[in-house]
């Protein structure tokens, strides 16, 4: 199987608008549902390296190896906008719950949120347990996901419109 890197178009404050392959895209949404490069690699009839090679060099393009920053990225750049909702019963999350999703969505480590919101890493880890549990999430990339999905996160409007996906190009 040969695969190719990212496809690029224009530039945008120096760097190139970067476009996902549809293998990636496929990958990036099975992050999305929770599903691990097992499952992925099988419902894609692919090898399991093979998976993890797409998310790595997707993760590289995008400038993050956080699996979470690259679902974020993918939610914000409305790749996965296709992407149905989960079923979920709506949740309330608490807003120190809120503050640490935020953060987790931007890539950051137990160690980097708690850091960021002065709290102990052990506080942060409650947290993010809490997070997934209410969620009923499988990891962090999925809690994110589901967080896009039923509103806990926003997706913020795009300023370079270059990174968006052509609807031709968002299956």
């Amino acid at each position: 199987m040969t695969t190719t890197g990212p496809r690029t178009t224009g530039r945008t404050a120096g760097q190139a608008a970067v476009l996902p392959t549809c293998r990636q895209l496929q990958v990036l949404s099975g992050v999305a549902r929770g599903y691990k490069n097992v499952e992925i690699a099988g419902h894609l009839h692919v090898a399991r390296p093979t998976v993890q090679r797409h998310v790595d060099r997707l993760g590289k393009s995008l400038g993050t190896s956080e699996r979470a920053r690259m679902v974020a990225i993918g939610y914000e750049r409305g790749w996965l906008a296709r992407l149905s909702p989960e079923p979920r019963e709506w949740v309330v999350l608490t807003g120190r719950c809120q503050d640490v999703l935020r953060l987790i969505a931007e890539g950051k480590s137990n160690e980097e949120i708690a850091d960021g919101l002065h709290l102990s890493v052990n506080t942060v880890k409650s947290h993010v347990r809490r997070i997934l549990d209410v969620l009923q999430a499988r990891h962090r990339a999925h809690a994110v996901a589901l967080a896009y999905q039923h509103g806990h996160l926003r997706r913020r409007p795009d300023p370079h419109p270059a990174h968006s996906v052509p609807a031709a190009r968002a299956a």
